[in-house]
């Protein structure tokens, strides 16, 4: 049996102990130091899912929002570029935008423009997904030549429904016709369909039905063609992919029959569709969400988000410093800004 040694140590025992320990203590120090630089250095980065608040909605009042307080928060955390967009957050909100009034085009036009004021004021930190006044097509039309042709905006923000209908449905393929005439970008935004507001009692609309109706959205594009039979439309998905990414299998399982139809390559085609989509990771880059979606999709997909100011950057930043471990260094920085200046060109270094 090893009896343990209680002698009293030497100098020269106590003085390497404490040039152990002090090196330790330095090494946690430089960690925790490394660690809050990741966040607060700047990294360029290019943010997808940043929302505009502005003060002609009663709703955002108290939220005390401008372009202004939107680039000091931006500065902190080493983000460049943010492309604005409009919120789902509340559903009546939402339900604004494709009611098909006048008073409805009014509201979507205006939102738009002071978007755009906003990328003049400083075009090289905002860019602008413009918003639509569905299901009006006419309307539609109108606005997608006005954002590109005029406001020279970076894509459009659709949500996720519109009150009783998803993006698959029939009634807006002339609106994705257009869309892939002009190649262009189409974030998806989550908002709560007339279907399901307080569904559940007691919890929230918003926390976990945003990443379902995210996932309805894709699928209704999916399953209806929207994806194979407009092709130039790119597509990015909020939430680091909402439940897309785990649900993957069970969706291309269930292509088949006349589903097929519009699915080029039946079930493996569903994989190769859903696999090209782009996803941003606003208040979903914690370890789980980060590695279902790393699994699924080739990291040339992932973009960088956060849904500030609706959810502070910090709800995406924190969780990500605990992912990047285990991220090289390409994939960072195709995260960060790599893929979204292949999107958006205008943004290369």
């Amino acid at each position: 049996m090893k009896i343990q040694n209680f002698s009293t140590p030497s100098r020269r025992d106590l003085l390497v102990g404490f040039a152990a320990g002090g090196a330790a203590f330095a090494a946690r120090t430089l960690l925790a130091q490394s660690k809050q630089a990741a966040g607060s250095s700047n990294r360029r980065r290019v943010d997808v899912h940043h929302h505009m608040l502005p003060p002609f909605i009663d709703l955002w009042k108290g939220r005390n929002w401008s372009p202004e307080v939107s680039l000091e928060t931006m500065d902190k955390f080493g983000t460049e570029t943010a492309i604005l967009s409009v919120t789902g957050l509340q559903p009546t909100f939402a339900d604004l935008f494709y009611e098909g009034s006048e008073k409805s085009r009014a509201f979507v036009r205006r939102m738009n423009d002071f978007g755009a004021k906003a990328v003049s004021d400083h075009s090289k930190r905002f860019g602008l997904f413009a918003c639509l006044p569905l299901p009006d097509q006419d309307a539609v039309h109108k606005e997608i030549e006005y954002a590109f042709d005029t406001l020279k905006a970076d894509g459009v923000m659709l949500f996720s429904n519109m009150g009783d209908k998803w993006p698959g449905d029939a009634a807006f393929r002339p609106m994705f016709e257009e869309l892939n005439r002009r190649k262009a970008i189409v974030f998806i935004h989550p908002s709560i369909p007339k279907c399901c507001r307080n569904f559940v009692p007691g919890v929230g609309d918003t926390t976990v039905e945003f990443d379902f109706d995210t996932t309805r959205a894709i699928t209704s594009m999916l399953f209806n063609g929207v994806f194979a039979q407009f092709p130039d439309v790119r597509v990015i998905v909020n939430h680091s992919g909402a439940a897309v990414p785990v649900l993957s299998g069970r969706i291309k399982d269930q292509v088949r029959g006349d589903r097929g139809k519009v699915v080029p390559g039946g079930p493996a085609g569903a994989f190769e569709e859903l696999k090209k989509l782009y996803f941003e990771c606003a208040h979903a880059s914690y370890p789980a969400p980060m590695a279902a979606l790393q699994k699924f999709a080739p990291p040339t997909q992932f973009l960088f988000g956060t849904d500030y100011p609706v959810w502070p950057y910090d709800t995406t930043i924190d969780p990500l410093n605990e992912t990047e471990p285990e991220l090289s260094p390409e994939v960072q920085h195709m995260l960060d800004r790599g893929n979204a200046e292949r999107l958006f060109p205008r943004l290369k270094s």
